[in-house]
Formats: C-alpha cells, structure tokens, sequence
C-alpha cells in the first residue's frame, strides 16, 4: 500500500499544476514502483524548445528522490504527420531538435519509446484555445494561517468564453544586496619572515609568518540578483465574474520575513489554458498532494491520464500530455512600496551579519603574541580564506585585542553577494 503513496510523491515532484479523474484502485503490490513510468509533458504555443520530463516511480531508497529516464526516444506528431523528433539532454529531459510552436486548431500526440524497447503514447490532443492575462498585482495581506506577506494575484480571461481551467507557473528574480559589502578583499601574499636567535645552534634564522594584504575588488560584489523557479501545483482559485473570466487567482503567497522581498521583487507569471480533461488531471493530482490520507495506509489507487503503453498493457504509466496556450506577464514592486520605513526581513540562511570576528593570522608581527593558555587555538584567518568562508570588513586596533587577529572579518554572504546569486543584470530588470 505505501508503493502508491511513492507514485503521487514523484508525481506532486514532477508536475507543476489541476475535477475527477478516473482512479485505478487495483494496483498489484508486486508491481515495482521502478519500473512505473511518469511522463510530463505540455507543448505550448511558443515558438521554442519543447520539453518532455521522463522519470520513474522512486521508493526512496535510492541516492535521488527523481529516477530519471534517459536513453528513450521522444516524437510528438501531428495530424497531417508532421513529426518533430526530440534530443536527450540530462536528467531526463529531451527537447525538441527544433523550435516549434503548437497550431491552434491542430491535434499532436505523444510518442515515447524507453530504453528497454517499450512502446508509450498519448491520445490526440488538441489547443484549448486562447486566454489572456488581464492584470497581475500585489497585495499585502494576513493569509489564512493567520502570516503577514505579500500575495500575487492574477485576473485571467477566456475570450472564447468556452471555460476557465488556468495552470500557473513562475520564475522570481529578486535583489541581493550584500550588507557588510566594502570595496576592499583580502589575498594571500607572500609569507612575511623575521630574524630570530636559535638557542639550539647559537645562530640566527629566518622565520615566515603567513600574512595578507588588502587590495580592490575586481568584480560586482554587492548588488546581485537570483532567479527560482516554481515547483507546485498552482491552479484557478479565483472570483468567477462570468462565464469568460476569473479575478485574483493567488498564484504566490511569501511571508514578510522571508529575505527576497528586502530590495526589489519581480515575478514572471505563466497562465496556461487548459482543457476540461487536463484540468481534471491535474485537479485530482491536487487534492491528493493536499490530503492528509496521501500518506495513509490506505491506498488511493492511480491517477490515470492520456498516455498508455502500446506494446504491454501490463505497462503502468502515469502523466499527461497537453497542448495548451500560454500567457505570459511581469510584475516588479519595491519592499519599501508595500513595508514603508518598517525594518528588512532577517537576512539569507539566517546570517547574523552583526556577528563579526577577528580570526588571528598567527603572526606575532600583526596579531602581538596569542597566550595559547588563555585563547586556546583559534582558526587562522588564513583558512577561513581559504575556504571561502569570509569577507573583509574593517581594520583592528593596533595591537589587536587579545586573542584576536589584526582585521575584523564578516561571513561571505554578508559581504560578497556571489555567494547567494549571479552579479549579472538580468535582460528584463529595470529599476
């Protein structure tokens, strides 16, 4: 019975996004959950690289969450034979060899045949039509749990008026800025030496201390920018006006304290228009993940979709193919447009960046003496450097304070923005 439970945990992993679908309760409890193949695939109007994600059912014991499958070969036709044949990239992924954007009006189907020599396809699917994004916003709001945040809403339309069956997915950009940022780093230079008395040769010797000096940062370090990519099932939620649009679909919901709203925000939404078939596939796909009863005893059975196996009916796979068309749409806002003069939420990974220290260089020409009694033995300054795990921040007193190093030192994140995100500009942003 906890097989099945695996299948829909790979599955909520898989797919991004949603009435009934039919159930297959008799899934034999010596069917190998490996050997269950998980399809994901949605061909869109865009004229792009279309994706196909193959995976199969995981019973956790593996190294991966995802056994991905690789080595099939991949087509998708349409119904005056036109076939787009597709590459293997990695983890499971193959993409179209060439751009190609779905026709509206025009039927494809899925042809899937796995390294093993087993034959899959979907039904003939045809576009549900067009939609539109009438309006993307942001709100602040309690949420029903009762946390303070931001909402991003959607207002989506049908212009055909047929139905209103929307899938949701985005990307979010958001800027870093690091704190304790300063236009000086530390390098590594060549150790310093002093002329000491060797009490056992009677001589004197040259001893190297280890040292570093500060110098000008070469790159961006204090302004980046990160991109995440949704991974939930995101579905219509919204207000019903009438038969050809629905208001404030929540496709995004962040707590107030979580640190990418600290500076400027910008989330890309993707509204897909789904068929009543799809809709009720990924619906049902839904209300499982959301059911408490997903990690019962109980087995809940399969989600069936429109992909079958032609050469052994005993096959099990599970997934969806869709044809569906997209709407794309960008919002930007500014944590100070929503949280005026109120404090920034804690930043990344929990960093106190108000944590800083003096790590000793264990020369006694910079550091004075360290009374190993007293200080026991401190990490160099040199190895925080070495593992990347440090920045620059300011200068110590001289001589240093006991037990201290000659410069205080701030975690990287706190002072090199790399170590969160790219220093590249995106394309799209604008201030």
């Amino acid at each position: 019975m906890k097989k099945v439970i695996y299948i829909f945990v790979m599955l909520i992993c898989n797919f991004s996004c949603i009435e009934e679908v039919a159930i297959d309760t008799q899934l034999q409890a010596e069917v190998a959950i490996e050997s269950i193949l998980i399809v994901e695939a949605t061909i869109t109007d865009e004229l792009i690289n279309q994706e196909v994600i193959l995976s199969r059912g995981s019973n956790f014991t593996n190294d991966s969450l995802v056994n991905y499958e690789n080595n099939a070969v991949v087509t998708v036709v349409d119904d005056i034979g036109t076939t787009f044949s597709f590459t293997a990239s990695e983890n499971g992924k193959y993409f179209s060899s060439e751009p190609f954007a779905a026709q509206n009006g025009r039927s494809y189907a899925l042809f899937v045949t796995t390294s093993d020599g087993e034959k899959y396809e979907s039904e003939s699917v045809v576009s549900a039509g067009v939609s539109t994004i009438d309006n993307v916003f942001a709100e602040r709001i309690i949420s029903n749990n009762e946390v303070e945040g931001m909402a991003i809403f959607v207002d989506s339309s049908n212009p055909s008026g047929d139905f209103n069956n929307y899938r949701y997915t985005y990307e979010e950009t958001y800027k870093i800025i690091a704190p304790n940022w300063t236009s000086s780093e530390f390098e590594i230079i060549q150790a310093e030496f002093e002329q000491v008395f060797d009490e056992n040769t009677g001589e004197l010797i040259e001893v190297l201390y280890p040292d570093v000096s500060l110098v000008p940062r070469t790159q961006e370090e204090e302004i980046c920018y990160n991109t995440v990519v949704s991974n939930s099932i995101i579905l219509s939620d919204g207000l019903i006006l009438n038969e050809n649009s629905i208001d404030k679909n929540q496709v995004r919901f962040i707590n107030r304290n979580n640190p990418i709203l600290s500076h400027r925000y910008s989330i890309l939404v993707k509204q897909f228009l789904q068929s009543p078939d799809a809709a009720n596939f990924y619906n049902t796909l839904f209300q499982f993940s959301q059911s408490e009863s997903l990690f019962s005893e109980i087995q809940p059975g399969l989600i069936e979709g429109n992909i079958k196996s032609t050469s052994n009916a005993e096959n099990i796979v599970i997934g969806y193919f869709e044809v569906a068309s997209v709407t794309t749409e960008r919002l930007f806002f500014n944590y100070e447009d929503f949280f005026p003069e109120e404090a920034l939420p804690p930043y990344f990974n929990d960093l106190n960046c108000n944590n800083v220290f003096a790590p000793p260089l264990y020369n006694p020409l910079r550091d004075g003496e360290i009374p190993l009694d007293e200080c026991g033995t401190p990490r160099s300054l040199i190895s925080y450097l070495q593992a990347e795990e440090i920045e620059f921040l300011l200068g110590n007193a001289n001589p240093p304070g006991l037990c201290q190093g000659p410069y205080f030192v701030t975690q990287r994140a706190c002072g090199d923005c790399t170590a969160l995100g790219s220093n590249i500009v995106p394309d799209f942003w604008t201030e």
